[in-house]
């Protein structure tokens, strides 16, 4: 049935006449339980508990393994006859247990496929309840990969250099140090870190001393709070930066020598984020200072930990005049989501990993909170809007999962870091927040945080406190929307009886191939018409619900696109959208656009259609536009995959370059004076879209622009144009050009330079330079990150895609090597991102058996996804390759 939200926020709630619904409630998931240490899942036995870790790690950027010395406090609850801890890829030295001031000698015995130690006394007497010590003395390795204790080599001031940095999340801590390396366990931990002297040393925590230790140093830092094992973080260099002091914390931004200034802007940034969060869940940052750190490579992305939070060098750094503005827009928002895990993730922890989402999808919400918040011009909602798209493509396919996963292993553990969780996670978040009303979250999120702050938390715990403050069924439905996969449908029917509105709405799974199992959820619907609103709980396959009055006003269900769900109207209602379309409001122009694509890949409406609402886009003439042209953009580029080689493509580009160049034209080679950051990424994005349709006067300017590019030569190529101008020039480029990249790409000394040259590389002609830039891959003078990901940036040229996949199968023991087990670009990747250009039905079970043989579980996820997307394209291909080019054409005239 369809309930109102509540009284206090829903207009004319009076006026509405609610029917029965047809068919059962949804019931979801069982209920989510509140945390309990005994009733969650570990690995290692609970009947051990750590309650402080003293380590001091001794450490030489020049060396390539590492000493460890540790002492762990542990609570034994029970005799014990041995004691299990995680460690991976360390040699053990010295091992004796301290029980009861008795010192008592223990034996390994190591099972490297588990990544564990079971330490037991030699002396073959059980261990006794109560609280003892563990003293290990062991080395370890330096990685190679940006993942435990790694290295990274890198030019700065002209000079060969290296930096040690950590990345321990999601199971790396034990690689570094013998630990409970679960989320449940938190602990306190006291590091000390003995390096060679004229090396910085950074940590979690303040620096409290530092003093002579042979011809080294050793740093001491102050304790941590209690906290979980893959949040430890460490860094030896030699750094450069900006400080500040922002609500009584100090805050640095630390980079490689010579590139300090370059972190302003993110100092910047973090001096709005710090206080605005402690207002906003009422808990103040909880440690001495904050770092964020600048990795000049192997890194991807960023990492939260507590007090030093790690970032790779292009996501964090930024050079005004000389560095694409689009870039800082994403980079903000990055930095928003890492300064938020400060509180989500860090002060409050997920129990398991299957509650990881209580840690992602609340930075991915809060990020874009805040960048409405200080960037309103940024247009968020609608960047969010677009940026959702994909997500909710895979939704609609058998390759997706539930945003809280059920039990994960910890083989599939990277599984959980995924777009399900950041951003299907986020959208239904802020969907759930408009349904509760924005001051009604917070206050849940308030008592949350003041409930479980230095504590795990599981879903349960979250949805406690929102219901005990709102009063709303918040556990029942957000249970759903967390624990069922899946999105719905909405369609929205409307008929005029006897002067009143009659609407149905009627709900079923939106699927984009195969039909899939049926799944109800309780959804929030925001109708309007005209000036009035209604907000109401859609449960149960069908509704009817009375307004009113009968008029010609258009009827929107999802009004201001917050829900995360698809909408179909009868065609009379859609009639009257599109009719209106350039003065609906700007989020609802997007929606309709997307819905009506999505529906189209899936058979629901002719395409045709779609291509009619298309041409409309040119009547808008607010600061929306430049959006919804990405979006219509994307669309295009869509169908060009799914057309690559077909005799329609050729229709399909004229119509392309009809539709986007005048659009091109309008925004012109050069930014405007104060022009929107979605103006120049709508530049950059046509300028390689068009080069892709064959364009002649881009292609021509991209030609003569190349070595502007190259030389960063900002009064000829805006900052954001030149891998788009990389790109365009070489779709048309020669041997040599593919020589003169290369060389750019082996000398290149940033790591936002060496993608811009391989976006470009990737794209000259000829299968002797794809070879070549596939065997560079393999050559050891690239990074191993940049090498690792040559064959996704390969198979972003589709005729070059099934190459791509072969090198990685012929070469897999060298790439999985060089990708190593990292969260977002891990050897989990490698398969399905080289398979990523596919329109062979066929393929997409190839690819599931091969990510099968070689990984097992490992990345099982990654490969079903992209093997839907695989089978959508060939579905389209085969559906509409053949029927759509008069269409085409008849765009084109």
């Amino acid at each position: 049935m369809l309930l109102p939200l509540r009284v206090g926020t829903v207009r004319a709630v009076a006026a509405l006449t609610l029917g029965l619904a047809v068919g059962s409630l949804p019931t979801g998931a069982p209920a989510q339980a509140r945390f309990r240490f005994s009733d969650t899942a570990t690995i290692l036995p609970k009947a051990v508990t750590p309650t402080g870790v003293t380590l001091q790690l001794d450490v030489d950027p020049a060396a390539t393994t590492f000493g460890g010395d540790v002492q762990i406090v542990v609570q034994v609850h029970r005799a014990m006859p041995s004691i299990l801890l995680h460690a991976a890829q360390l040699e053990a030295q010295s091992l004796v247990l301290d029980e009861g001031g008795h010192a008592r000698t223990l034996q390994l015995t190591a099972d490297p496929a588990a990544g564990t130690w079971r330490l037991q006394p030699v002396d073959g007497r059980p261990i006794t309840a109560g609280r003892h010590v563990l003293r290990l003395r062991y080395r370890g390795t330096v990685q190679p990969t940006a993942e435990g204790l790694y290295a990274v080599d890198y030019s700065a001031q002209g000079q060969p250099q290296r930096m040690l940095a950590t990345q321990l999340e999601a199971i790396s801590a034990r690689s570094v140090v013998p630990s409970f390396d679960e989320p449940v366990f938190r602990t306190r931990w006291r590091l000390s870190v003995r390096a060679p002297a004229g090396y910085e040393v950074v940590s979690n925590t303040l620096r409290l001393s530092v003093e002579r230790s042979g011809d080294a140093m050793l740093h001491h830092f102050a304790p941590t709070p209690p906290m979980q094992s893959y949040l430890l973080s460490l860094a030896v260099g030699r750094f450069d930066g900006v400080e500040g002091n922002v609500d009584g914390i100090p805050v640095r931004v630390l980079s490689v020598r010579g590139k300090g200034d370059q972190g302003r802007a993110a100092l910047t940034a973090a001096a709005q984020f710090l206080p605005y969060y402690r207002r906003y869940f009422g808990q103040r940052y909880a440690l001495a200072k904050l770092d964020l750190l600048a990795v000049p490579g192997l890194r991807t992305g960023a990492m939260e930990d507590w007090g030093l939070i790690g970032f790779a060098e292009n996501r964090l750094l930024f050079e005004p005049g000389r560095s694409d503005p689009g870039l800082w827009v994403r980079n903000y928002g990055l930095i928003a989501h890492e300064v938020s895990h400060q509180w989500f993730g860090n002060l409050v922890s997920p129990a398991t990993w299957s509650e990881m989402w209580l840690n992602e999808s609340f930075a991915t919400w809060m990020e874009r909170k805040v960048v409405d918040e200080f960037h309103p011009e940024w247009q968020g909602p609608l960047r969010t809007r677009l940026g959702l798209e994909g997500t909710m493509s895979r939704d609609a396919t058998a390759g997706t999962r539930p945003i809280r996963a059920a039990a994960v292993t910890e083989a599939r553990v990277n599984d959980v870091f995924d777009d399900i969780t950041y951003d299907k996670g986020g959208a239904v978040l802020a969907m759930l927040e408009q349904w509760i009303g924005p001051r009604d979250f917070q206050r849940g999120l308030q008592a949350y945080m003041a409930e479980r702050a230095f504590k795990p938390a599981t879903a349960g715990d979250l949805w406690h406190h929102m219901q005990r403050i709102t009063g709303l069924p918040v556990a029942r439905v957000a249970g759903q929307w967390t624990d069922q996969q899946g999105l719905p449908l909405v369609d929205v029917d409307a008929a005029c009886h006897d002067g009143a509105t009659e609407i149905t709405l009627r709900q079923s799974r939106f699927a984009a191939l195969d039909p899939l199992p049926a799944t109800l959820w309780s959804i929030p619907v925001r109708l309007v018409r005209g000036s009035a609103q209604h907000t109401v709980l859609l449960e149960g396959e069908q509704s009817r619900l009375v307004l009113p009055g009968c008029d010609e006003e258009p009827l929107l269900a999802n009004a201001g696109a917050q829900g995360y769900f698809r909408v179909r109207y009868a065609p009379p209602l859609e009639q009257r959208l599109l009719d209106r379309y350039p003065r609906l409001a700007p989020a609802d122009r997007l929606a309709l656009l997307a819905d009506s694509h999505a529906l189209a890949i899936a058979g629901l409406r002719p395409f045709a259609e779609h291509l009619a609402l298309l041409q409309r886009l040119p009547e808008v003439h607010d600061a929306s536009r430049d959006t919804l042209f990405a979006l219509a953009s994307s669309q295009l580029q869509s169908l060009d995959l799914a057309f690559d080689g077909l005799p329609i493509q050729p229709a399909l580009h004229a119509a392309g370059v009809a539709f986007l160049a005048p659009e091109f034209e309008r925004l012109g080679w050069q930014p405007a004076a104060g022009e929107s950051a979605e103006a120049g990424q709508l530049r950059a994005q046509l300028v390689s879209r068009l080069a892709r349709f064959g364009y002649a006067p881009v292609l021509r300017v991209a030609r003569d622009r190349l070595p502007a590019a190259l030389a960063n030569d900002t009064a000829q190529v805006a900052p954001a144009l030149r891998g788009p101008v990389m790109f365009a020039a070489a779709l048309q480029g020669t041997p040599a050009d593919f020589d003169t990249l290369l060389e750019a790409l082996r000398q290149a000394t940033s790591t936002q330079e060496r993608w811009l040259l391989l976006g470009g590389l990737r794209a000259v002609p000829g299968p002797a330079q794809i070879r070549r830039l596939l065997d560079e891959a393999l050559s050891g003078r690239l990074p191993a990150n940049v090498s690792a990901a040559i064959p996704s940036y390969v198979a972003g040229i589709p005729a070059n895609s099934a190459t791509a996949y072969m090198h990685v199968l012929e070469h897999w023991d060298a790439y999985a090597k060089l990708a190593g087990t990292n969260t977002f670009a891990g050897r989990q990747w490698l398969l399905p991102r080289s398979a990523s250009g596919s329109t062979d039905a066929g393929f997409a079970q190839r690819l599931v058996d091969d990510q099968k043989r070689l990984l097992g579980d490992e990345g099982t996820t990654n490969a079903a996804s992209e093997a839907a997307a695989i089978v959508s394209r060939s579905r389209l291909r085969e559906r509409e390759g053949g029927r759509l080019e008069r269409a085409l054409q008849a765009w084109a005239r």
